[in-house]
């Protein structure tokens, strides 16, 4: 997983139980290896792009590195694909959450 997935999926499993973030986050990265090549090279792009991005953004402003503040700018974007890059990370997420998760 890349950095920048890496701290995007962070931000996503910091409300869940402590017990669950690393299997949950180890799911997403498994999942991500899974993927098809053409696939992930398109999220791969994404994601350097997007964390050039946060990084040029933490560069010039010192409050810019919240993670959870960016997803909400991504979420909003008025591009589809960068809309769907979040949406995919946190669909992981949920259902890796949902999947892990004991039975109550």
């Amino acid at each position: 997983m890349l950095a920048y997935e890496r701290r995007v999926v962070a931000a996503l499993v910091a409300p869940l139980d402590p017990s669950l973030r690393e299997p949950v986050t180890a799911y997403v990265e498994g999942s991500l290896r899974a993927m098809p090549e053409h696939l992930r090279a398109g999220v791969m792009g994404e994601s350097l792009l997007f964390g050039g991005w946060s990084w040029a953004r933490r560069r010039r402003s010192a409050g810019a590195g919240d993670p959870v503040a960016e997803l909400a700018t991504l979420e909003r974007s008025p591009i589809g694909l960068v809309r769907q890059y979040v949406r995919l990370l946190r669909s992981l997420v949920l259902f890796a959450q949902y999947e892990l998760e004991p039975a109550t």
